[in-house]
């Protein structure tokens, strides 16, 4: 199907640009203007998406790739993009992030013992790979349920923790030179395996007595039967498996008294607690190193842990290596519907707005940003709510160190970081569950949705927007640097600059408009109206350019610029939005003037109507433009005119694009 749309597509431009003398009776005795050949998006496939050329554009429409997704950018070693999630841990790779193709089974699973450890028939969740320069490995860490135990030459069913629970899910992790695999299996209980520095040394008998205050001295992980303390045995098969050592872990929820205070008041005993989404950060901040003065990048992971779905919290901890965690550095980082942890442990302002429904913080990721006055901050970004419902989505926390404290932002600040519901959209529905991936300059949040809209549920895809950077006041009124997402669309986007060859060279340019009460400074700022229905303070910040009646908005450069294209993004607002640009006019660098007329906005794939004559427009996509593609053309002067519709007042214009040669 992607072979047959891209043929279609390059048949159609074919088609569409041919030499506009041929298609115009145009003299070349005669510098005036002529028709420009351009495509305009007018063919559909046999779905009905709008054909466009996969060289410089992509849409999400195209429906690839895993629920679940982290993108590893490979290109300086392979060339590639891998794309990693929940899909029994294959893989697939991409030269452009916008079409993929399947590689491989990544995780080695031949071996008896490690079906019995991973669980044949489950799912492997969320995995994640990063890349290390030092051992030149790459590092694969996921989640799975070990529902059965290899004994003496059989594999059993087992009841599960270390007290007679339920092992929900554990963490773990696997090596490999290749980032296709195959990966191997870390079993912690060998050092050939995880090395001798990294050996788990686990108790394994389960009738060891210790006194109280062992136990409550935080060294020892323990259960308490009838008043006797015991150390935790951990004797399952699976527990060398684990990436997090579980007594350390154990004894680390102690010492920190996990839910303590307020309704969350518990000292838990020892067992495999619940441990899912590892995300490994390498902190792109130097450390420098006291002892020699050479600087190095301090490694960290992050993950969620939860109990008996009354809570869970996401917990950070530096890694001495990808395998071995200096637990002495562990702190909370997140929890579900709190604003701050130390809220959480005194159980007060359980008010997080845009957290409710399923307890839940996980997926998380983490950014780093520094605004212009040099000041770096750190974003903890985590999915929120039900995964199979139209409120998944993704929530923000901020802080000035990779360890916290971290306080979550609130909806005026930019805290609802990505979110199909405040769109409105009618196609568009559980946008969660991200990795942040770099392409050149440019910044991409990839995501899953539902394939179906209307049902939800566990079947998703993996979509990609780009995420640009504004100013917003906190909540002490400062000035504050946060990620904003142009999305999610489902919409032809230009694809990153650095895939492409081209970018939007609107800004080079020095823009004017025939309504001179039009506030231009939104038409190129990069930022796309995306919301509806989201916080009015926030969405003040995200701006459309009005105009009041039929306009022409004039670009200007300083030398000719090499154009592609262009793009003309409709407003989220369905009462405001344009349906024609009747006429684009471009200036060439020998003073003769092509045009291209009608570009149309495509109602019949970005609205719904209804009313009399079905002529009213019910609802928009956002984050939609009218678009003209055409061969290369060098232009000193580009003049845009947007119609205003009939027994219409007013229209937004998101954005204008340009796309011109990098």
């Amino acid at each position: 199907m992607k072979n047959s749309v891209k043929r279609l597509a390059a048949a159609v431009l074919a088609l569409a640009m041919v030499s506009p003398c041929a298609l115009t009776a145009c003299k070349t005795d005669i510098i005036d203007e002529y028709e420009l050949s351009a495509y305009k998006g007018e063919n559909k496939d046999i779905k009905g998406e709008i054909v466009y050329n996969n060289s410089l554009f992509y849409s999400n429409s195209l429906k690839q790739g895993y629920p679940d997704p982290q993108i590893l950018d490979d290109t300086a070693r392979s060339g590639y993009y891998y794309m990693y999630g929940t899909s029994n841990l294959q893989t697939m790779r991409s030269r452009d992030l916008a079409v993929w193709e399947p590689v491989t089974v990544v995780l080695k699973t031949t071996d008896e013992t490690l079906n019995a450890v991973l669980g044949s028939g489950a799912y492997r969740w969320a995995p994640e790979v990063v890349y290390d320069e030092g051992t030149e490995l790459y590092y694969l860490f996921f989640s799975s349920v070990p529902y059965k135990e290899y004994k003496n030459g059989a594999i059993t069913e087992t009841g599960g923790d270390v007290d007679g629970g339920l092992t929900a899910y554990c963490m773990y992790a696997a090596t490999s030179a290749s980032p296709e695999g195959p990966f191997n299996l870390i079993n912690f209980g060998n050092a050939e395996s995880c090395g001798a520095e990294n050996v788990h040394n686990l108790n394994t008998n389960n009738n060891k007595e210790i006194t109280e205050e062992q136990a409550k001295s935080g060294e020892y992980a323990f259960i308490e039967k009838d008043g006797v303390y015991y150390e935790a045995a951990f004797r399952h098969f699976y527990a060398d498996y684990c990436l997090f050592a579980p007594d350390e872990l154990s004894k680390l929820l102690y010492k920190n008294e996990v839910g303590a205070g307020g309704i969350y008041n518990e000292k838990p005993q020892a067992r495999y607690f619940q441990t899912i989404d590892p995300h490994p950060y390498v902190d792109p901040v130097p450390t420098v190193d006291e002892a020699t003065g050479k600087t190095y990048h301090k490694k960290y992971m992050y993950f969620k842990l939860e109990h008996n779905a009354a809570w869970n919290i996401n917990i950070g901890v530096e890694m001495e290596n990808w395998l071995k965690p200096k637990w002495e550095t562990a702190k909370y980082i997140t929890a579900d519907r709190f604003y701050t942890i130390q809220d959480w442990r005194d159980g007060s302002d359980d008010n997080v707005t845009y957290e409710y429904g399923a307890v839940c913080n996980e997926g998380a990721s983490m950014l780093y940003h520094e605004d212009g006055n040099g000041k770096g901050l750190y974003y903890f970004t985590f999915s929120v709510n039900d995964y199979s419902t139209s409120d998944y989505q993704v929530g923000m926390a901020v802080s000035d160190s990779p360890l916290g404290d971290f306080r979550k932002l609130r909806e005026d600040e930019g805290g609802l970081l990505l979110c199909s519901s405040t769109t409105g959209s009618e196609s568009i529905s559980g946008a969660g569950h991200h990795s942040f991936v770099t392409s050149g300059d440019q910044l991409y949040i990839s995501y899953h949705r539902h394939k179906d809209y209307s049902e939800g549920g566990s079947n998703r895809y993996a979509a990609i927007d780009e995420v640009k950077w504004i100013t917003v006041k906190d909540k002490d009124g400062n000035d504050m640097t946060v990620p904003y997402v142009n999305g999610p669309t489902d919409s032809v986007q230009p694809l990153p600059e650095k895939v492409s060859g081209y970018k939007n060279i609107a800004s080079k340019a020095t823009l004017t408009c025939s309504d001179e009460s039009a506030e231009l400074e939104y038409i190129t700022d990069g930022l796309l109206t995306v919301h509806k229905d989201a916080d009015e303070t926030f969405m003040d910040y995200i701006r459309e350019t009005k105009i009041s009646k039929t306009s022409t908005f004039e670009f200007a450069f300083d030398k000719a610029e090499t154009v592609r294209a262009v793009m003309v993004y409709n407003s989220a607002k369905r009462k405001e939005i344009f349906l024609n640009i009747p006429r684009i006019e471009f200036t060439l660098e020998d003073g003769s003037v092509r045009v291209i007329r009608d570009v149309k906005f495509d109602v019949d794939r970005y609205c719904r109507t209804g009313g009399v004559g079905n002529k009213e427009i019910l609802y928009v996509s956002s984050g939609a433009a009218a678009f003209a593609e055409f061969y290369d053309v060098a232009v000193t002067n580009i003049k845009i005119t947007v119609e205003m519709p009939e027994n219409q007042s007013v229209v937004g214009i998101s954005e204008i694009r340009i796309l011109g040669k990098a």
